[in-house]
Formats: structure tokens, C-alpha cells, sequence
């Protein structure tokens, strides 16, 4: 889904001069990585297709154990995305 969310200009990931569409997700284990450019309204593309997914799936993200994390934001435009996914802000020393 996310590549061909990807495909369609609908999201877009990092580094989208290396890779079409940019890296939007890498996975661990249980554990999963979603990478998105500062952009809002493809914030709420990938919220609508992560609430796609627990539909399909049955499965629910537990947005209460997930951190959005940020590279050079200002605050204002974190508590944007924080609105989005209904998450909490971490950040890379934890």
C-alpha cells in the first residue's frame, strides 16, 4: 500500500532522489519505521492508510506506544503532525 501510495504522489518518504517515492517505511521484528517529508496533507494520507490497514487487518497501532520523531521542525509544525497521528513526541537519545 505505501508504495503505491508512493507511486501516486500521495505520500513520499525520504530521499526521493535515491529511491521513487522516497524510503517511507523500514521494519524490525515487531517494529516499525514510518518516514515522511514535511508535509501535512500527506501526513493525513498516511494516517488515512494506516487506518486502511487496521481495517483490512483487524490489527490496531497503538498510537499511545508510538513517538513522532523530527529532524530540524519547529514546534508549531510538530504539534501538526502530533494532531495527525495522535501521538507523542520523542526524540533521538531515548
Amino acid at each position: 500500500m505505501l508504495v503505491k501510495a508512493a507511486r501516486n504522489n500521495l505520500v513520499s518518504g525520504l530521499m526521493p532522489q535515491v529511491i521513487e517515492g522516497g524510503i517511507i517505511s523500514l521494519q524490525y521484528a515487531d517494529d516499525t519505521l514510518l518516514f515522511l517529508e514535511n508535509n501535512i496533507e500527506k501526513a493525513n494520507n498516511l494516517k488515512w492508510l494506516l487506518l486502511c490497514y487496521e481495517q483490512m487487518t483487524g490489527m490496531k497501532i497503538n498510537y499511545d506506544k508510538s513517538d513522532l520523531l523530527n529532524i530540524g521542525i519547529d514546534e508549531d509544525r510538530i504539534n501538526e503532525f502530533v494532531r495527525v497521528f495522535c501521538c507523542k513526541t520523542g526524540d533521538f537519545s531515548t
